[in-house]
């Protein structure tokens, strides 16, 4: 993530709706990529942009009806909601201010999983666009009202992906729920982010890889998806993964099933890029090494320097991944980043690296 300022100098940050020095009221600009400071922002006035752009924004309506969003739109169109909001195919009930809450932890996360697609210029549409397109799907069922995540219920909401819809149960953005579900799977790692990131590495296998020359390749890396996908999860669940899972993958769950494995190192590596870009825009170095930036959203003749080259990226990440878990248990926290990465667990991020570096060329 970058680093984003105020029109007064005050610092920002991509969640903020107003600045706490100023006054303004903020706005991500989707478009361009930034979040910019508006003088006029209500319902019915478009607000134009103090930056100098020569664009005038109006806010999307979530943003004034329900306070659950910053993100603005191109003011003159139709459209009543931002590039994000307009991806819901379905929301939450919100007649309760629980709800209303934990909507909008799950709208910040997949607003932040939406910058990393768009700034890594990878395509972002709409079932509108593309019957092949993006859609997510954010509902909640009787353990929110629980309040046990372990419990059993009837129709039980599972987070998942099919055919480009993404469905998050809302109780996932309940930090104590969450909690206990982790543990009730072994998970070291579980968040709303790490969700989205996940399940938009299914998307973009369909999208990227299964009906392109890239399917051979990753066969070879990351084995037969054509072997049964449900038998395979079946047996997971009952059997648990092989005794020797951390020498091939980044996580115990990556071992269910090849696209399951693609769909976990898809998500590693948006964690990666997104961690440097913040470390690099914060001016980090690591005993006197400069975290450079990964190659994002740059010029073709950029992205083919030696900047760009996965090992760059590769070895300021390890560096930083040390450096966050010692600063982690210097709190008395958890490590931030659990994860150890082999060589065979190296190839496959390589292997989305290019994938991602392929499509920027297109």
């Amino acid at each position: 993530m970058r680093s984003f300022a105020c029109t007064c100098g005050n610092a920002i940050y991509f969640e903020n709706d107003r600045c706490l020095s100023c006054g303004r009221a903020l706005g991500f600009l989707p478009d361009v990529h930034t979040m910019s400071a508006f003088d006029a922002l209500t319902d019915n006035t478009p607000a134009l942009d103090p930056q100098g752009l020569g664009r005038t924004y109006s806010p999307c309506r979530n943003y004034t009806e329900t306070q659950t969003c910053n993100w603005m739109l191109p003011s003159g169109g139709s459209d009543q909601y931002c590039l994000s909001c307009d991806l819901n195919a379905v929301i939450p009930d919100l007649t309760a201010p629980r709800r209303i809450q934990l909507w909008y932890e799950v709208e910040k996360a997949k607003r932040r999983l939406l910058y990393s697609l768009l700034t890594l210029g990878l395509p972002v549409e709409g079932k509108r666009e593309r019957p092949d397109g993006l859609a997510f799907r954010i509902l909640a069922d009787e353990r929110l009202d629980q309040d046990r995540a372990t419990a059993i219920v009837d129709e039980p909401v599972t987070t998942g992906h099919y055919a480009g819809f993404i469905t998050i149960n809302l109780m996932e953005a309940d930090s104590s729920m969450r909690e206990e579900m982790r543990e009730a799977m072994n998970e070291s790692y579980r968040t709303v982010l790490g969700h989205f990131r996940h399940e938009s590495g299914h998307y973009y296998w369909a999208r990227l890889v299964e009906s392109t020359e890239d399917l051979a390749r990753f066969r070879q890396v990351f084995g037969d998806e054509t072997r049964d996908y449900d038998k395979s999860l079946k047996s997971y669940y009952e059997n648990g993964p092989p005794a020797d899972w951390s020498d091939n993958y980044i996580d115990a769950y990556a071992t269910s099933h090849p696209l399951e494995d693609f769909a976990e190192t898809w998500g590693h590596y948006l964690h990666m890029v997104d961690t440097l870009e913040t470390a690099h825009a914060s001016e980090f170095t690591i005993r006197g090494r400069k975290l450079h930036a990964p190659a994002l959203n740059r010029s073709p003749e950029e992205i083919r320097g030696p900047r760009a080259h996965f090992d760059e990226t590769l070895e300021d990440w390890v560096a930083l991944a040390v450096a966050m878990n010692l600063l982690n248990r210097s709190m008395g926290l958890h490590d931030a980043y659990p994860f150890t990465l082999v060589p065979n667990v190296i190839e496959k991020l390589r292997f989305v690296h290019q994938l991602v570096k392929d499509y920027q060329h297109i």
